[in-house]
């Protein structure tokens, strides 16, 4: 049987959904037989699903963003992807499995809402449990991170998903009119999966610090 041809941007979203559902890489020959094994409803609904993107979801003002690719939601496996340090050291989430995760994503370090943002999650590391990771995600590039880092004296880890954009795609969070990640908090459990999250829906604001903080305190049972 002859392969079915997709568009490449449907190849991509797909090879992105069968990555979280995957702990192991996986290449469009998976992707093609993966639509084989599918029954045919099943299958046009996936292929429809990765190629469409969601708009609307998020805004900024009145102006309506879209975003890239399904969205992750709570019960998800956290995507195998990585992101990149201020060493330029590769860090790579499912490495982390057995620890709470928080991932603070802002669309750039270098706007007042994001340090705001930035500055707040790194004061509310003294009510975490201890051993929680934190980190700030951005495409920005490594190097405004580690000045961002200095400069503030924070706690915080960044990391930067500016080579590649792999995390973006992976969590659906990829804003298509700026190329920028959307605004929003991710908290993955021990076991690997998304626990919480919150896309902000105007990303103008800021997210909501307390329930971050209730739900990272839930997960751990404090």
């Amino acid at each position: 049987m002859q392969a079915p041809r997709y568009a490449p941007v449907v190849k991509r979203s797909l090879l992105l959904i069968l990555c979280v559902a995957c702990s192991h890489s996986t290449s469009e020959s998976d992707v093609v037989d993966y639509l084989h094994a599918q029954p045919p409803g099943a299958r046009g609904d996936l292929v429809t699903k990765a190629a469409t993107p969601t708009v609307g979801t998020i805004h900024r003002g009145e102006a309506p963003l879209t975003l890239l690719g399904p969205t992750l939601d709570v019960g998800d496996p956290a995507p195998d992807v990585s992101v990149v340090d201020g060493k330029l050291e590769s860090v790579k989430l499912t490495a982390l499995k057995g620890k709470l995760v928080v991932l603070s994503v802002v669309p750039s370090i270098d706007t007042h809402v994001c340090e705001t943002q930035t500055h707040k999650v790194n004061a509310a590391i003294d009510q975490m449990p201890a051993g929680t990771e934190v980190f700030t995600v951005s495409r920005d590039l490594p190097f405004a991170q580690t000045r961002f880092t200095e400069e503030a004296q924070t706690k915080i880890k960044m990391v930067s998903d500016y080579h590649g954009g792999a995390f973006g795609r992976a969590f659906g969070i990829e804003v298509q009119e700026t190329g920028l990640l959307a605004r929003s908090i991710w908290i993955i459990g021990t076991d690997g999966k998304i626990a919480y999250r919150q896309l902000v829906d105007d990303q103008g604001t800021e997210p909501d610090y307390d329930a971050m903080v209730a739900a990272v305190k839930k997960l751990a049972g404090a």
